[in-house]
């Protein structure tokens, strides 16, 4: 029960952008905005994230994890199903209102599992924590397109979700959380963890991994896909959902790639993936080119994404896990946020260069990661 339960609260925390993805262009015709302001949709609801994830971790880390999960969850759902009946402003502010309660419910599943599991156990459940996450990754866009066929609306009332999720969430059992210091200390100790090598290539890393999921594959890929092949909502869901389910596949056989390549070799292996798939989706002659080259991107995704998080969740003592997690939470929506406004300026020159760009920014970090910038990181 435990673990279905934050297996829940996962996906509560991707469904938020995932589910619209593929719904972009029929949202813009709908509400009659631009590129941008689509843009501004996720904008609104990854902005929170940036500065009240650490917040929500300190919060969990002194109080509890329940007394923070639980109200994270309810203002979600509540705040992310009412933007089906509002207009466009309206919507922005009812998704910070979201954003605000899913601003670190993935990192707070991840802390949970560092609380319970040790070892080589916990980065199994944390890439099958990933698994999941991804095949949420893969469903929400496709179950998106096939509600965006009937209305545009109907996503955003998937996000009621939450409230069952925060109801179950109440009936489990929590792991006791140690106090044994000071504030201050408790703040100091945090720090010298937020300032080691390792945790803050990881968080520059999981921060460019949104960058380019955001920008590129989140908006404009829909975008690429309908305008260049002329694909439907449910068609470009599709897609979208095939290469989510390749990462779940990848993700959860994480354990073996790192015992075979080790863990900086395999992030920069996922990177070379990343860089080399974004290259691909501009130069596809066709949609089932488009598909290979969204298959790479999985492969990329299934492997940097859960081994950054096994990182940043081994590193840190108990006592200090949710606040490290949910400060890597942070940098991951400043990945989300920056990510969509970058892609739409980038835009302005064409779809393509919005692709081929963020291949570039992959390609960077997989040679860091390559030449062994970090060093003695075990998983």
């Amino acid at each position: 029960m435990r673990l279905a339960v934050i297996f829940g609260i996962t996906l509560v925390g991707i469904i938020g952008v995932s589910i619209l993805s593929p719904a972009f262009p029929e949202i813009k015709r709908g509400l009659g905005i631009s590129d941008f302001e689509v843009a501004m949709i996720v904008t609104a609801f990854t902005l929170p994230g940036i500065f009240l994830a650490p917040v929500v971790g300190i919060l969990a880390d002194r109080f509890g994890r329940k007394k923070v999960v639980v109200p994270c969850l309810f203002l979600f759902g509540i705040a992310g199903s009412c933007c089906a009946f509002v207009d466009y402003r309206s919507m922005l502010f009812l998704r910070f209102l979201q954003g605000i309660g899913g601003s670190a419910l993935t990192s707070l599943a991840a802390t949970l599992i560092g609380d319970i599991y040790e070892g080589v156990e916990r980065a199994k459940v944390l890439g099958y924590n990933a698994g999941v996450l991804s095949l949420g990754l893969a469903g929400f866009p496709f179950l998106g397109g096939i509600l965006a066929d009937l209305n545009w609306r109907l996503p955003f009332l998937m996000f009621a979700i939450a409230i069952p999720v925060g109801i179950m969430a109440l009936k489990i059992d929590y792991p006791d959380v140690p106090k044994n210091d000071t504030l201050a200390g408790y703040f100091l100790e945090s720090l010298k963890l937020l300032r080691s090598r390792e945790v803050l290539l990881g968080f520059l890393s999981g921060c460019a991994v949104f960058v380019i999921t955001y920008g590129s594959v989140t908006i404009y890929l829909s975008f690429l896909l309908e305008e260049r092949f002329g694909l439907t909502p449910g068609q470009r869901g599709m897609i979208i959902a095939m290469t989510f389910v390749f990462v779940a596949i990848i993700a959860s056989n994480l354990g073996r790639f790192v015992e075979r390549l080790g863990e900086t070799a395999t992030v920069s292996i996922g990177f070379l993936s990343y860089s080399l798939s974004l290259a691909m989706v501009p130069l596809s002659p066709n949609v089932l080119f488009v598909a290979l080259a969204m298959l790479v991107f999985g492969f990329g995704h299934g492997t940097v994404l859960p081994a950054l998080q096994n990182l940043v969740v081994s590193i840190a003592p108990t006592k200090n896990r949710a606040m490290v997690t949910s400060a890597y939470g942070s940098m991951i929506r400043i990945g989300q946020t920056i990510g969509p406004i970058f892609a739409s300026e980038i835009a302005l020159l064409s779809i393509d260069s919005v692709f081929f760009a963020s291949s570039l920014i992959a390609l960077t970090l997989a040679l860091v990661w390559g030449c062994g910038y970090v060093r003695g990181v075990q998983v």
